[in-house]
């Protein structure tokens, strides 16, 4: 087994993104970048200068600290600073051709809920609107004092040509951050900080407008910075209410310090919080905590959607509450009808559990031939070292 590559990006935006680029030359050699980019495009059905062009447009709505260390990762890897943009936003490129739904639907992601993902392009059998993706858990087993916490990252399994990685993040007067995900990311999905808040996303289907009051994030950006300035449930949720996202999303969160949780189901200007009961695993796929799912609706479901997912996960820590960590999580992440194994294009392409009070990590990751990371992958202990 090749163990996760390990990386710490330390000081300002410019310099941890000029280390970042040098440390992954070989993702930006010309006939890589090609091939991975043509995947992209084949896979989103978007055309090089549409997707050339949206991810301009992209960097340049970012934080403009982001965008200092986007400039440093191409200066690090001696490419242009379009070809860096391209490279970390091609997975979500939008269609070019028109969607049978509306874009404001599908804001910045090919993904939509699975009510609509049957009239997206691509359809349930053809292409990233074959649903929704992620699943998670949260439980405290029994006997133990902290909450554990366990995701499925579903997406574009293409994307693992890349290889995945753990990035901490030394930013100064900010908190170091440790993220697990797509290699060459300097995003953050999944992850954990020093104070021992961990965070990571699902997608949500959000029809609300982006506010006007308050500074726009994209999804993804939106999560690191959070990260690196919160160290409590209750500063995240100020996070959340001084600032507006581009796409919906659940945020998935544990302070390991006290042992609470929550999931925050944000629209891209407003937010519901639901807490963690110790006593009663939480689960969250991609829609509501509020959606109520009765026998029928479960039926009507598709297979793999995020209602059914969810409908499978509920049932299964309910006859079987987690009991210990991390196996039983694991066991239950790469249980048929919870990992994500079918769809054309979308797999589990990385898994993660964690005890975020002790600070214990484990992750594996899938394969870009579509093997599922959950119950395929190799896991392995990812050092949380500040």
């Amino acid at each position: 087994m090749t163990p996760l590559p390990f990386y710490r990006v330390p000081g300002p935006a410019g310099e941890s993104g000029l280390a970042h680029g040098r440390a992954l030359p070989e993702l930006f050699e010309t006939a890589f970048h090609e091939a991975y980019i043509a995947a992209m495009m084949a896979t989103n059905r978007v055309e090089r200068s549409d997707m050339t062009l949206q991810a301009s447009r992209w960097l340049e709505g970012l934080p403009a600290n982001f965008q200092e260390e986007i400039d440093g990762m191409a200066v690090g890897a001696g490419v242009p600073v379009t070809q860096a943009a391209e490279f970390l936003y091609a997975d979500i490129a939008r269609a070019t051709r028109s969607a049978a739904v509306d874009a404001s639907v599908v804001a910045s992601s090919p993904i939509v809920d699975d009510e609509l993902a049957a009239g997206a392009p691509g359809g349930p059998a053809d292409g990233p609107g074959a649903g929704p993706m992620c699943s998670a858990v949260m439980a405290r087993p029994s006997g133990g004092a902290n909450p554990w916490v366990a995701r499925n990252c579903d997406w574009l399994y293409a994307t693992l040509m890349r290889g995945t990685a753990a990035v901490v993040h030394e930013t100064p007067n900010r908190i170091p951050t440790l993220a697990v995900g797509i290699r060459g990311d300097i995003d953050i999905d999944t992850g954990i900080n020093a104070e021992r808040l961990w965070l990571h996303l699902h997608t949500l289907l959000a029809v609300d407008d982006p506010p006007r009051d308050r500074t726009i994030i994209s999804w993804l950006f939106w999560a690191r910075e959070a990260l690196e300035l919160c160290a409590s449930l209750d500063d995240l949720e100020r996070f959340i209410e001084r600032t507006g996202r581009d796409r919906g999303v659940i945020a998935v969160a544990v302070d390991g310090k006290t042992g609470e949780g929550a999931v925050f189901e944000c629209s891209k200007s407003g937010h519901e919080r639901f807490g963690f009961d110790p006593n009663r695993p939480l689960v969250a796929t991609n829609h509501s905590q509020r959606k109520v799912v009765d026998a029928a609706r479960e039926a009507k479901s598709r297979p793999e959607s995020t209602v059914r997912r969810a409908c499978v996960l509920r049932r299964m820590v309910d006859e079987h509450a987690p009991e210990h960590g991390p196996d039983d999580l694991i066991e239950l992440l790469g249980e048929d009808g919870v990992e994500m194994r079918t769809p054309r294009h979308l797999r589990t392409i990385y898994s993660a559990v964690c005890e975020p009070g002790a600070e214990r990590l484990w992750f594996a990751s899938g394969g870009v031939d579509g093997t599922p990371a959950a119950s395929r992958g190799a896991w392995e202990r990812v050092s949380v070292a500040w």
